[in-house]
């Protein structure tokens, strides 16, 4: 059986249905790099593979010859039957022509293709890394690690609510039932149609009536080809399944594969039960019904689970998820797999969330498979199974390595996990996913000498970081809304030259991140729970869903309160915040300014705007505050503790960033920026007394007033003139290469309207350094790997 490699030339290696190994373990194209000294001149290369074998050269020949001969017999059919008063009813699709699509591997020139497709067709890459760390490596404190934990679950709590109330339906498409004509499903081989039945197919326009010569003669409506209607695809690619979408249907054309990734993220969401809330659905598509199905139709037994998976190693556990390396007996490889269990999310109400991440997680992964964009956590294949993994063998939180570091190959003796028994059946989910060898960014950043990376580095990971929020915005209008260095991983590139270079393309420039590959490392984002792809919720008011990591709130959110608004000004803070990571080395802004708290004086004034419920205008940020907290009907607090983070995140930005001159707002909103005024400006009239006062949770500061404190901290920690050994190493790093300091307060910018997008980094002049010349060449002992969808030149 034939199919297209990445370089588009047939192949019998890459097939999916190569044999039984492939099978049992789904693996999509995977691109071959190599090193090579192109013609600089033409920047759209796609990379090199094998030759096509002769053989196989002169039976496609052959095939386009009778392909052009049948389409010429079809014209001269459809001439006779115009001639002879034929209409659309008298159309038959001939049964003897060779099979219909639903056999891929015949599908070898797609209609409407061009060289142009193959820079959106599936590309790959090879495989990679999630967060390993080895031995040697820097372990977090158990302090750090509980207080994540804490932080992850306060976080899908507060998105969970949101999604609940909301309602939200988390489809990518309404159903997945037949869009074709007729009351009961068809089989895939009769509602797909072979590419050359396509224009038999398309009906024949009507008979142009007689007009007179002054009335105008309209053109005669040309129906569109069925084979590139995206509603017509979404019902046959919604009978496929996972392996079908990936392989067979996905590297077809750039057409296809869109439909696709919308059928591939749908299924992902019936896979947890998500298309409970579809409207408009018959009997036949109950969606509880639809959902059982799609999850038996993805289970596997436990003798797939402990043979395909032989040996693992616990690296990490979220809220509702834990992360365990696995080998992988098919690919003979590592990788990465998560195992959420489905029946504690549906218990504590967080389905959706759950759901929409798989989907969103679906969605970018096509762009890594389709060359567009590297930058994103590549996930694989998910199955059921109704156990959860063994911890002998996977590991656990307290032994994490139960079988060692490292798979032995020859181990045949090793004794198998028994089968647990059926009372302890449950529904659990895993995800398979390629392996970041280098953990994520922040851990990364601890384990390099002085706790910092290089200026270069720094720049090369902030430019794939803002090259995946451009996309995933640009393709899906997605807001991830936690942006952070702990969630972005790091992969090393699997090559043995000298050099790596990175090419992306981006209108008329093509940057080139160029380094040693002992030094390069693939920026990949993940964590996509608290992500959004609505585009109508831009401009929408701010809710309780957007407050994942507080310590991470953008400023507008605390001073705007209710005005303020849903949009990608949010991830472009969480950018800023990114980026000053990245120079600072060491810790996270909170970690360096641990020991800065908001000043007694500036709390009361915020506790009074934030927390009185007489005050209108801060409903969601009241909430945010109390949402751990019980009281009775007095009002007073039996249970729990305010969470008291946006004060102290608040008076950080403050100190970090400046009191900004011009304040968004004022008049509307003012209320904030009045109780910052007049107790952190020294200047006021009013600020002597009123920074001397404390609220019923602050404390007192020895009587220095908090405009004193603030101009201690600042002297310390700002950005501008602090003394703070991280802070200063970020500002002489940023102050060195040009546009550096001015691109970071851009995207900390507390105007959202006037903060610098992820294009507007990208086209920065701290990025100039990176674009590729006319005269541009690599050595040749580099091994270019290049993402030129975006390229217009």
């Amino acid at each position: 059986k034939l199919s297209f490699d990445t370089a588009g030339m047939p192949s019998r290696a890459s097939s999916p249905y190569a044999g039984p190994s492939m099978q049992v373990c789904l693996e999509t194209p995977h691109m071959t790099r190599r090193s090579y000294k192109e013609n600089q001149n033409n920047v759209r290369d796609w990379g090199t593979s094998a030759a096509c074998p002769k053989a196989i050269t002169i039976e496609l020949l052959n095939r386009l010859e009778a392909e052009e001969i049948s389409v010429e017999k079809t014209e001269a059919l459809d001439e006779s039957f115009a001639t002879e008063g034929g209409n659309d009813s008298d159309t038959v699709l001939d049964s003897d022509v060779d099979d219909v699509l639903g056999d891929f591997d015949d599908t070898l020139f797609p209609m409407n293709s061009s060289p142009d497709n193959r820079r959106s067709s599936m590309g790959t890459t090879a495989f990679a890394s999630l967060n390993l760390l080895d031995d040697n490596q820097k372990v977090v404190d158990n302090d750090r690690l509980a207080r994540r934990r804490i932080g992850s679950l306060a976080k899908h709590r507060r998105v969970s609510l949101f999604a609940n109330t909301m309602q939200s339906r988390n489809t990518i498409r309404p159903s997945r039932k037949s869009h074709f004509a007729g009351g009961a499903r068809m089989s895939i081989a009769e509602t797909t149609l072979a590419l050359h039945d396509a224009k038999r197919f398309s009906f024949l326009p009507p008979p142009v009536a007689e007009t007179s010569s002054f009335e105008e003669v309209k053109e005669p409506e040309i129906v569109q080809n069925p084979l590139m209607e995206s509603n017509i695809l979404s019902g046959v690619f919604s009978f496929l399944d996972e392996q079908e979408l990936l392989c067979g249907v996905s590297p077809v054309c750039s057409e296809w594969a869109d439909v696709c990734t919308e059928a591939h993220a749908t299924l992902m969401l019936s896979s947890v039960g998500c298309l409970d809330n579809l409207d408009d659905i018959d009997d036949l598509d109950a969606p509880e019904v639809e959902n059982e199905a799609i999850m038996r139709s993805m289970e596997k037994d436990w003798k797939y689970l402990v043979n395909q998976y032989p040996w693992a190693c616990f690296l990490s556990e979220g809220a509702f998820k834990k992360v365990y390396k696995v080998w992988n007996s098919s690919t003979k490889s590592e990788e990465a797999i998560s195992v959420m269990d489905i029946d504690l999310i549906e218990s504590t109400g967080n389905k959706n969330v759950v759901g929409a991440e798989l989907a969103v997680s679906a969605m970018l992964s096509s762009l890594v498979r389709r060359n567009v964009c590297p930058n994103f956590v590549l996930t694989r294949r998910v199955f059921t199974c109704p156990y959860e993994p063994p911890a002998s063998h996977w590991g656990s939180e307290e032994n994490k390595k139960p079988k060692g570091a490292k798979y032995i190959v020859n181990r045949n003796n090793e004794r198998k996990p028994r089968e647990p028994k059926k009372k302890d059946q449950g529904r659990y989910q895993y995800m398979r996913m390629e392996l970041c060898s280098d953990g994520d960014a922040e851990e990364y950043l601890k384990r390099q000498k002085n706790e910092s990376i290089s200026c270069i580095q720094a720049q090369q990971i902030l430019f794939q970081v803002a090259f995946a929020l451009h996309v995933a915005a640009d393709r899906f209008c997605m807001k991830h809304y936690d942006m952070k260095l702990l969630n972005v991983f790091l992969q090393r590139p699997e090559n043995d030259c000298e050099y790596t270079t990175m090419r992306y393309g981006l209108g008329s420039h093509v940057f080139s991140l160029k380094m040693k590959t002992e030094d390069t490392v693939i920026a990949k984002l993940a964590d996509y729970g608290t992500a959004n792809i609505e585009p109508e919720s831009n401009g929408k008011p701010a809710t309780i869903g957007q407050f994942t990591t507080l310590e991470n709130t953008p400023p507008e959110f605390m001073i705007l309160g209710d005005a303020a608004k849903q949009g990608h000004g949010h991830d472009a803070f969480g950018l800023g915040l990114c980026m000053l990571h990245l120079f600072t080395g060491h810790a996270p802004y909170e970690e360096i300014l641990e020991d800065v708290v908001c000043p007694p004086g500036l709390k009361q004034k915020l506790q009074r705007v934030w927390e009185d419920e007489t005050v209108k205008g801060y409903s969601v940020i009241r909430s945010v505050i109390w949402a751990d907290v019980c009281t009775n009907e007095d009002g007073d607090v039996i249970e729990g503790e305010p969470d008291e983070v946006l004060y102290d995140t608040l008076y950080r930005y403050l100190v970090l960033f400046g009191i900004p001159e011009i304040k968004k707002n004022t008049k509307e909103q003012g209320k904030v920026w009045a109780a910052i005024t007049s107790t952190l400006d020294g200047s006021t009239k009013r600020g002597g007394r009123a920074n001397r006062t404390f609220g019923k949770r602050g404390k007192n500061n020895n009587g220095i007033s908090d405009a004193a404190k603030f101009e201690g901290d600042r002297q310390k920690y700002s950005i501008h003139i602090g003394s703070d050994k991280y802070i200063a190493r970020a500002r002489r790093a940023l102050e060195k290469v040009e546009g550096g300091m001015e691109l970071l307060l851009s995207l900390v910018c507390f105007d959202p309207e006037r903060r610098a997008t992820a294009c507007d980094v990208l086209n920065s002049q701290f990025m100039i350094s990176f674009q590729q010349g006319a005269h541009y060449a690599d050595d040749e002992d580099t091994s270019v790997m290049s993402f030129l969808a975006y390229a217009t030149r």
